[in-house]
Formats: C-alpha cells, sequence, structure tokens
C-alpha cells in the first residue's frame, strides 16, 4: 500500500512537471514569436526610415540639380572614393560633419549633409577646391533685394524652388530661382544684391 501511495505521488509529481514544462515551453515559443514579431517590426521600421532618407536624399538632389542637365539619368552616381585632398578639404570646411553622401557629378565630388536646419551639398574639384555649397532655402530665407530683383523683371513670376548657391573666398551668394512661366520652369541666378548674373551649372 505503501509503495503504491508513492507510485502514485510520483506519477502525480510528473504529470505535473510534464504540464509546467509544456506551458513554460509555450510560453517561451510565445515569447520567442513575439520577439521575433518585434525584431521584425523594428527591422520594418528601420527600412521605412531607410528608405525615407533615400526618398528625401533624391528629393534633396533633384531639387539641387534640377535644371543643370538635359538628360535625367545625368544625375549624381553615388560615390566611396573620395580624393583625400576632396576629404581634407570637406573635413576643414565642415568640422564635426557626420553622416555625409558622397557622390560624383559632372566630374566634381559632391558631399551632403546636415546643415544646421537644412540640408546642403558641397561641390569639389578632384584637386580639393570647393566650387560652392548649395542648400534648398525657403522664401522667407532670401534677401529682399533678391526677391524684388525677381518681381520687378517679372511681377507675375510663380516661385517655385530657390536654392542658396554659397561661393568660397568671400564672394557673393547666388540664388537659383526655379520659376514656371507658361507651365514651363525656368530659372535664372541673382546674386545677394540682386543682379542677374550667369553660372555654369
Amino acid at each position: 500500500m505503501h509503495k503504491l501511495i508513492l507510485l502514485v505521488v510520483a506519477v502525480l509529481i510528473s504529470l505535473n512537471l510534464a504540464a509546467q514544462g509544456n506551458s513554460g515551453d509555450k510560453g517561451k515559443r510565445k515569447s520567442k514569436s513575439s520577439s521575433t514579431s518585434q525584431g521584425q517590426s523594428k527591422a520594418k521600421d528601420k527600412n521605412k526610415k531607410s528608405n525615407n532618407g533615400s526618398n528625401e536624399q533624391l528629393e534633396h538632389e533633384r531639387r539641387v540639380w534640377d535644371g543643370t542637365s538635359n538628360n535625367d539619368n545625368d544625375g549624381p552616381k553615388p560615390s566611396k572614393n573620395q580624393p583625400a585632398k576632396v576629404r581634407a578639404a570637406f573635413a576643414r570646411d565642415y568640422p564635426g560633419v557626420q553622416n555625409v553622401s558622397w557622390s560624383k557629378y559632372r566630374g566634381d565630388w559632391t558631399a551632403t549633409f546636415r546643415n544646421g536646419l537644412f540640408t546642403s551639398t558641397a561641390v569639389y574639384h578632384a584637386n580639393g577646391e570647393r566650387r560652392d555649397t548649395r542648400t534648398p532655402i525657403t522664401r522667407q530665407d532670401v534677401p529682399g533685394r533678391v526677391l524684388d530683383s525677381v518681381f520687378r523683371r517679372r511681377p507675375q513670376t510663380r516661385l517655385e524652388e530657390i536654392i542658396k548657391i554659397v561661393l568660397p573666398n568671400g564672394n557673393p551668394d547666388l540664388f537659383r530661382i526655379k520659376e514656371i512661366i507658361n507651365g514651363k520652369p525656368q530659372f535664372q541666378i541673382i546674386n545677394s544684391e540682386g543682379k542677374e548674373v550667369e553660372y555654369d551649372y
């Protein structure tokens, strides 16, 4: 009788342990699938941010280079190997800037980066000489002289986009104005003194 009671107790204990093991396993599976779905969700969010980042990058490049080429396929090409002189010049001109996206366009090296509230693209020749830095800006950021000059010549102008072009060596800033005239985009370059000037791309 004593052995029978011990046998029944042992069977009950083993059944109880087996039941706990299975429920613990279910918890592990649940937790594992939960962590897997959380991981997948995080990966989707990361991809979404990455895509948004690349979409923002593409939109920035479109705006910066709009009107500089007749061929849509002639845009900037991503680059990994910039000349040492170009990297050194960029580090000198914009110390501490991180997350730089490099590309090459029309023989020049371009560095796109966050510049305060805006995203800018600095353009360098292979010898490290900076050609200019381009930043899409809003109408509120354009000097009054520039706007007066634009609207004095063409009062019906509808401003589409404005790119501020900062030249090295203390030269006056330029503003590339994209306007729509008779349904077609046209571009003009106005310097900070309000004079229309020629500027090659």
